[in-house]
């Protein structure tokens, strides 16, 4: 591992975040098998969701209970499965209004690829295979010089577009914009440079003028009203581009309950509202989309804080949260507790695996005492015993593995 690799993921581990770096993420990680992110790939990702279904989730726990860790993995997981994957924290992006998740969304997403890609479907459509025409080359250009009549070829381009024009999934002005810049890829119908910039945009959402979208056909903006149906058109698309769909992971909403550092609440009470109430439309509206999978992560704070949590807000909390609750984790619950894993596999063994798995991966040679990660794992913490440990570990490092029970005080907090 470099040493600026392992320098950077040591320091995050001391702050209590997991390691940035992907592969350092994996070494470290334990009791994998009980993951929920792999259960979320088995029965989510690589089953419902990839066959057109759609689900919201919200994962809960203690500081340091491993899960911006999970929501890592699971995006990995995703990507390799072909999903189009976002990561971001309530603490960047404000949730008070879908249209700013939109446009957070979108603005990660490479249009050029996404129209390359339905261009090659249309080209396959027609008859041709994508990999005949030279890079750089039009498909338009090429026809005509394999022998194709210009009026008719541009006929027939125009009537392949036409067809997600008149697909019911798709949001008609989300239509024609895409089926312009396909246009203009194929060579068919050409745009002004500044014409495909505006077109690209108004895609990720961008407030435009109307005088600069009327010429062009768009005559409504992406706003906090029809901003789910922009992103139900989007997930069509992605699934007609062979993609799985998409996989959101948005981090940090207990953000909703904390103060800044002027001590100002970073959402007031009706900005919170706003929040909730779009997490409960986002709920009740994913019959209507296809292939999305969102996990929305925060501290559990979330559920015991009546007046700030889920249930200040009745509309989402009824449709969240778990009827039939019991001491094991359901897997299968929306409203997913992280801590109630931690408990049933993080034991004084696992807590040996993971100094082992962090020796090896950083070189740390730490040697705390079975006997020692028990007091760890069974103690009553406002800190998960995950981060516990991981802090008992690295502290002993960091002070040269002396006095082996001095790290007891460290991390009672």
């Amino acid at each position: 591992m470099e040493p600026a690799v392992r320098e950077e993921a040591l320091e995050s581990l001391r702050r209590g975040n997991p390691p940035p770096d992907l592969q350092a993420l994996e070494a470290i990680t334990v009791g994998e098998r009980e993951g929920i992110w792999n259960f979320w790939r088995d029965h989510y990702l690589n089953d419902y969701i990839a066959c057109g279904g759609s689900k919201v989730k919200f994962l809960t726990g203690k500081p340091g209970s491993g899960k911006t860790h999970a929501l890592l993995l699971m995006l990995e997981e995703a990507r390799r499965l072909g999903y189009v994957t976002f990561f971001t924290s309530a603490r960047r992006v404000r949730l008070n209004k879908f249209d700013s998740i939109y446009q957070t969304v979108l603005d990660t997403v490479d249009a050029e690829t996404l129209v390359t890609a339905y261009c090659d479907r249309v080209i396959g459509n027609l008859g041709y295979q994508p990999g005949q025409l030279e890079p750089g080359q039009d498909f338009f250009s090429w026809a005509q010089a394999q022998g194709r009549a210009a009026d008719s070829l541009r006929r027939e381009i125009q009537e392949k577009l036409d067809e997600l024009y008149r697909d019911r999934k798709i949001n008609h002005n989300f239509a024609m914009a895409f089926t312009q810049l396909c246009a203009h890829h194929l060579g068919s119908r050409r745009l002004a440079d500044e014409q495909k910039e505006i077109l690209q945009e108004w895609l990720k959402g961008r407030p435009l003028p109307a005088r600069a979208l009327k010429p062009l056909k768009i005559f409504t903006r992406v706003d906090k009203y029809n901003a789910r149906h922009m992103m139900a058109s989007f997930l069509h698309l992605l699934r007609l581009c062979g993609h799985r769909g998409l996989c959101v992971a948005v981090d940090d909403l207990s953000a909703l309950l904390e103060r800044g550092p002027e001590g100002r609440m970073l959402y007031g009470r009706s900005a919170r509202n706003e929040v909730y109430e779009s997490l409960r439309q986002l709920v009740d509206d994913f019959a209507g989309f296809e292939g999305a999978f969102f996990v929305f992560a925060g501290r559990s704070e979330l559920i015991y804080d009546e007046k700030g949590g889920f249930k200040s807000y009745e509309a989402l909390w009824m449709r969240i949260q778990n009827e039939v609750s019991g001491a094991r984790p359901n897997k299968f619950a929306d409203l997913f507790n992280q801590d109630l894993l931690v408990k049933e596999f993080f034991t004084a063994e696992t807590c040996l695996e993971l100094q082992q798995r962090l020796n090896e991966t950083f070189g740390l040679g730490s040697c705390i005492r079975q006997e020692d990660f028990h007091y760890l794992v069974e103690s009553v913490s406002m800190l998960s015993p995950v981060r516990r440990a991981v802090e008992a570990i690295v502290n002993y490092y960091d002070a040269g593995g002396e006095r082996d029970g001095e790290f007891c005080s460290q991390t009672d907090h």
